[in-house]
């Protein structure tokens, strides 16, 4: 459980905040600004803006809107109990085979005092972007290039960093080696929603679009981001059994020897089916931002409920929450 008392906030949050980078070319100025005010002191958001994400054709909207008028009828079914743990989940991130992790190994073992790490790779681009704003914030940082040969992305070291295994991430140094999912609460909702915004909107809006209004059938197109939907549900699902886990152990205090000896299922816990959220012990905006998608993805072939039941029953939760009904059915 996070600290949601004066959370640490790294420096380069607080540059970002006040940068104001000018274009030579028009003089017109860039302003980063982070809006802290709208989390109340609940969690919630205090003024939830729910944009619409439109794919190609505008498929998302389409698709919600065909079925907002009674919502998804599957989300009021009784639950399916499913012994599963966090070893369990997202199998091709977790597999140690041939990943030489000892350099990553190396570098945890002598981190620097001060200073930020980026870890990239010289392959890709979003890396080179944060590196651009660093150097333009004129903040000391050293660029740990990661061999995907090697596997050094998949190894437990660079995911205890990113769940999302992929690059770019950034350590604070100075703020006692922050990460930006391991970090305050507000860079925890941050991150959930980068991921929403970048990789599961953008994924199944594509693969409704391929399976649905392309003007020919594609395919290797429709696998590839259905697939890629399936790794983004995989790394939710890790994030939420690892919480259902840690939960557990915690609240059912006189099981919890049997769960970690493996003689009693987690689902036999009272807490099987107990709310959890994706940072802390509450819902934020973080969860909400899934809602409207995680509502069509069965478009697409893929059944939540059976491939990743925690990502179902987080779902669920949201979506008798009556507010989430009232914006759904477009009242």
């Amino acid at each position: 459980m996070s600290n949601s008392i004066n959370p640490p906030v790294s420096n380069l949050s607080s540059a970002l905040r006040n940068i104001n980078l000018q274009d030579n070319n028009n003089n017109n100025n860039i302003n980063f600004q982070q809006n802290s005010n709208n989390i109340n002191n609940s969690g919630t958001s205090s003024n939830i803006n729910i944009l619409r994400q439109n794919a190609p054709g505008q498929v998302g909207n389409e698709m919600l809107l065909q079925r907002q008028t009674n919502g998804d009828q599957g989300f009021n079914e009784p639950l399916v109990q499913h012994d599963i743990l966090p070893s369990q989940t997202n199998t091709q991130m977790n597999s140690n085979s041939n990943i030489d992790n000892s350099r990553l190994v190396n570098f945890f073992q002598n981190q620097p005092v001060s200073g930020y790490t980026l870890f990239s790779h010289k392959s890709a681009p979003n890396g080179f972007k944060v590196a651009i704003v660093l150097s333009e914030l004129n903040l000391p940082y050293h660029t740990f290039f990661l061999d995907f040969n090697a596997g050094e992305h998949r190894s437990p070291e660079f995911i205890s960093i990113t769940p999302n295994a992929r690059v770019p991430a950034i350590i604070d140094h100075g703020m006692d080696n922050l990460s930006i999912w391991e970090s305050a609460e507000q860079a925890q909702i941050n991150g959930w929603l980068f991921f929403q915004a970048t990789g599961h909107a953008p994924m199944i809006g594509q693969a409704l679009h391929f399976r649905y209004f392309h003007s020919e059938k594609l395919p290797s197109a429709l696998e590839r981001y259905t697939a890629e939907v399936r790794r983004v549900y995989a790394v939710i699902e890790m994030a939420l059994a690892e919480k259902r886990e840690s939960l557990i152990m915690e609240l059912d205090i006189d099981n919890a020897a049997s769960y970690s000896a493996g003689t009693t299922p987690l689902s036999q816990s009272r807490f099987f089916d107990y709310p959890i959220w994706l940072v802390c012990d509450r819902i934020t905006i973080a969860d909400l931002s899934f809602v409207p998608w995680n509502n069509v993805v069965d478009r697409i072939g893929i059944n939540i409920k059976l491939e990743y039941p925690e990502v179902y029953k987080w779902t669920k939760h949201m979506m008798r929450r009556p507010a989430v009904i009232k914006a759904l059915r477009c009242e």
